[in-house]
């Protein structure tokens, strides 16, 4: 007989189709050549189908994540109450059949340390973001990991650095295990220029992806004469519904509406990319990886991003892309002007970028760091750096 595969519990953030969920996605089936994966999800959503076709056993749970929204009067009982049913649900089945290891995907997946406290299991915990508002938040998350995780898995050296700095005494059980992805084939050759020039941003309307600084560039751009189209791919979650009014506002005011089309989301990254000259990241506050720049890079496209942040890990500025300083429009306007004025840089770009996509970036390097932590947890070690 075969013996029975042990059984881990997975805590996820949501099951949408984004960054930590894809990374989600792209570690599973590595995941499952050692485990049976049970994942929890804080209600449904599109990425319960690609979770259960991977293999992984689902609980959809009412809403535990921790969201901005639930850190208000009103929402924090509410929150606590789902909570505390969760645990319960989670704390059923794992007598019913006990995990190994908990394994919370984001600092947003709220119930990891509570499902540590009770069942005295290791807990991994993925550091893909690092919130740093309100201000009392950050401490608060990392004395909470501090008590309760064996192993801090973070996403890229800027987001290492951010909790050791944070958070001293986590330092030796950080570790950098950069995100991949599976790459879609290259398209055949660098994409030829379009009429208008068009530019690609891929990201949820959130305060923190810098769509105000874009829309001011794109101003700008049109006050030099530059006719441009920029498609936006993502949707905006209710509480940000404001800020998605804003843009609106300020696209009739300056006259830029005929210049931007809502594409809304959108799952499919040759999709997203196939009527683009260049991809931009505006972000306001750096990106802690930012697999839009590797998507788009794969893509053969030059990515223009902010930071120093997780996106200077990704490209390579001058090479595969342009950093710019986060809330600059007129560098992020400057920079496309000189991308749009250069073909064949752009192309050069793009094939460096695809290159360094595949070599770097692979969704087996990524899944094979992922599943070495998760192994050494499960027989009672961690890995070092």
């Amino acid at each position: 007989m075969t013996a029975k595969l042990p059984r881990i519990c997975v805590v996820a953030h949501s099951a949408d189709l984004y960054g930590a969920d894809r990374c989600l996605h792209a570690s599973l089936p590595d995941l499952l050549k050692h485990f049976r994966v049970t994942i929890a999800t804080p209600s449904g959503g599109p990425g319960v189908a690609v979770l259960q076709a991977l293999g992984a056993e689902v609980i959809r749970l009412p809403d535990y994540a921790l969201r901005r929204r639930h850190l208000t009067a009103a929402g924090l009982l509410p929150w606590l109450l789902r909570l505390f049913s969760s645990v319960r649900t989670l704390t059923k089945s794992h007598r019913d059949d006990p995990f190994c290891v908990i394994y919370s995907n984001t600092l947003a997946a709220g119930i990891g340390p509570l499902l540590r406290w009770r069942w005295r299991i290791p807990h991994a915990v993925h550091v893909h973001e690092c919130p740093n508002e309100p201000t009392w938040l950050p401490g608060a998350l990392l004395r909470v990991v501090d008590w309760s995780t064996q192993v801090v898995i973070c996403n890229s050296n800027y987001s290492c650095t951010w909790v050791r700095t944070r958070r001293p005494q986590l330092a030796q059980r950080t570790v950098v295990v950069h995100n991949g992805l599976d790459l879609v084939p290259a398209p055949a050759a660098a994409p030829k220029p379009h009429t208008p020039f068009t530019i690609a941003c891929v990201a949820r309307i959130h305060p923190k992806k810098g769509h105000p600084v874009l829309f001011e560039a794109l101003r700008m751009a049109k006050e030099r004469g530059r006719d441009w189209k920029v498609q936006l791919f993502g949707d905006t979650l209710d509480e940000y519904m404001p800020l998605y009014e804003e843009l609106i506002r300020y696209a009739d005011t300056h006259g830029l509406a005929k210049m931007i089309e809502w594409r809304g989301f959108v799952a499919d990254v040759q999709i997203q990319y196939a009527d683009a000259d260049l991809a931009v990241v505006p972000s306001v506050i750096p990106e802690e990886f930012s697999l839009v720049c590797l998507e788009a890079q794969s893509m053969l496209l030059p990515v223009i991003a902010t930071g120093p942040g997780g996106a200077s890990e990704v490209l390579v500025d001058g090479k595969t892309g342009v950093i710019v300083a986060p809330g600059n429009a007129r560098e992020l306007c400057d920079a496309i002007c000189r991308l749009e004025d250069d073909a064949a840089l752009r192309a050069t770009m793009g094939l460096a970028g695809r290159q360094r996509a595949e070599t770097t970036f692979s969704r087996e390097a990524f899944a094979n760091g992922i599943c070495d932590q998760i192994l050494a947890l499960s027989n009672g070690a961690s890995v070092k750096q």
